[in-house]
């Protein structure tokens, strides 16, 4: 069976099942041509092009949640379909066209599979939902339809051909008609019926066979959609300073689009999801002990976490919980009084300086992607700027994420348009950081890489006094156990497994943090 891949055809073919509405007709075509879906079309002896008509019909379905007009009520479809089924012979219904016989089934079947309505439920007003999983259907059906022709169980020539025969004897009845030949336009329509009925009861044959597949085929489209809707809140995010911000229609579009026609981008949802939950659990983890240094002395509070081992002792005798209760109410517990960082947050930039040689592609590829947005996305949250520098041999792309930055679009489109290539040196890394960029003082400097590269003596000796100068401190995160050279100029070398999430998010809030106190102390 030979198919071809292209975009979805307009097409202004007669209805097959629904009256679409003029606004979705005007929202589908509008669709089409902004989103280009793409759409494997069935070609071989034939061209079934009664698919894109389809296409438009369960989009109306979709967008209107059900509210559409059928040249046929549903009813009385399944009345008549009912009646076939025990044997009768009934009238065909106004309007109805037996050679569209196996549409009217399949859209009845797409409308009676368990996961329809939740995803008409997605849908309902949202031109561009609507439109995605009109395709998506429309592609599971094609794929259906695909096999069935493939293994003889559906038959091409009724398909492609039916229609036009019964149309062909309608315009000739109609001649006849209009010339007066009775006996002929008689002849005509006891033809046109007999050949009606033939073609109804083989396409609802081979229409009935397919229910199971069918239903499957709507799973597989809804759960897309779902996976499409969450990507969308996970990119959007949920908090001041995640995600990007969603804030009119046409955003929400683009981000739609680069989700529908990019399968990188789910993936980086899924590796982002993943490393975001475990970035949060840490923080959460370490909240109590993250905002303090050395104890300065001791004051009055009611902060149990903080309070002397002696306080705490109290509440493990029965004699001492009154006490300790009491002390606790009037916030005189002996507490630990520490010299809070939060007074010395001037902190400065982030720069991240990831490696996208050759080795690096896949699941490493798409971690370094996911962190490098986490960690922009905490950066924000800090008001941080942050600088992200992509290397091989040499630094080949980068972007400046300003400290007051509205969100993340512009990263996330930086993100999406890296690619793996080439060698790896270390020297353009230093030299870059020492000679091309414009450090403000106190920068934290984190370095990703899986690879191994010499480092000459003089590039050390500068970086070192530079770092020195400046307040800066470089962190190595090293994808695997070629960490030798790295140890020479970096300040701390920290191993890490891809597949750990919460070790690597331990490990980069670490290198944070002791970033700022490192700076404080210089």
């Amino acid at each position: 069976m030979k198919t071809n891949t292209e975009f979805l055809r307009l097409v202004n073919n007669e209805p097959l099942v629904l009256a679409v509405s003029a606004l979705s007709d005007f929202l589908w075509d509008d669709f089409i041509r902004d989103a280009r879906p793409i759409v494997k079309y069935l070609e071989d002896k034939y061209n079934i092009k009664q698919l894109s008509r389809f296409g438009k019909e369960l989009f109306d379905f979709l967008y209107n949640g059900g509210q559409v007009t059928t040249i046929i009520s549903f009813d009385e479809i399944e009345s008549y379909f009912r009646a076939k089924q025990n044997g009768q012979n009934p009238d065909f219904p106004k309007g109805y066209k037996p050679e569209y016989a196996f549409w009217y089934n399949l859209f009845v079947q797409v409308c009676e599979s368990p996961s329809w309505p939740r995803l008409v439920a997605l849908s309902i007003g949202d031109q561009f939902t609507s439109g995605n999983n009109a395709v998506n259907v429309l592609n599971e059906l094609s794929e259906i339809l695909m096999v069935e022709l493939d293994n003889n169980s559906l038959s091409e020539e009724l398909l492609s051909q039916g229609a036009q025969q019964l149309q062909d004897i309608r315009e000739q009845f109609m001649e006849a008609k209009k010339q007066g030949d009775n006996a002929k336009a008689a002849e005509l329509r006891q033809q046109g019926k007999e050949l009606g009925r033939q073609m109804e009861q083989s396409l609802l044959q081979m229409s009935e066979q397919m229910q199971p597949q069918v239903d499957k085929a709507v799973d597989r489209a809804h759960q897309a959609a779902k996976d499409n809707q969450e990507a969308m809140a996970a990119l959007a995010g949920t908090e001041s300073g995640s995600g990007i911000a969603l804030n009119d229609l046409e955003q929400k579009r683009n981000l739609a689009r680069k989700l529908s026609s990019n399968p990188g981008l789910k993936e980086l949802v899924r590796r982002l999801g993943a490393l975001r939950q475990a970035w949060a659990d840490r923080k959460r983890a370490r909240r109590s002990q993250t905002s303090y240094s050395d104890i300065v002395g001791a004051k009055f509070s009611d902060t149990v976490t903080k309070a002397f081992p002696a306080e705490i002792a109290l509440a493990a005798t029965e004699q001492g919980r009154a006490l300790f209760a009491l002390k606790y109410s009037q916030k005189t517990l002996l507490c630990k009084d520490y010299e809070a960082k939060v007074k010395e947050l001037d902190k400065g930039p982030v720069v991240l300086y990831i490696d996208i040689s050759g080795s690096m592609a896949g699941e490493c590829e798409l971690w370094s992607k996911a962190i490098a947005y986490v960690i922009s996305e905490e950066c924000l949250k800090q008001k941080r700027a942050t600088h992200i520098h992509l290397f091989d041999t040499v630094v080949q792309k980068s972007i400046h994420l300003d400290k007051d930055r509205a969100d993340n679009e512009r990263l996330l489109n930086f993100v999406l348009s890296w690619t793996t290539r080439g060698g790896t040196s270390f020297c353009s890394v230093i030299n870059h950081a020492l000679s091309e960029i414009n450090f403000v003082e106190k920068a934290d400097i984190l370095m990703i890489t899986d690879g191994n590269a010499e480092v000459s003596d003089p590039f050390v000796r500068r970086l070192n006094a530079f770092k020195q100068e400046h307040g800066v401190q470089w962190n190595s995160f090293c994808i695997g156990q070629q960490a030798r050279v790295l140890k020479e100029f970096s300040d701390y070398v920290h191993t890490i497994d891809v597949s750990d999430d919460p070790k690597s998010a331990e490990l980069f809030q670490d290198a944070l943090r002791r970033g700022s106190s490192h700076k404080n102390r210089a």
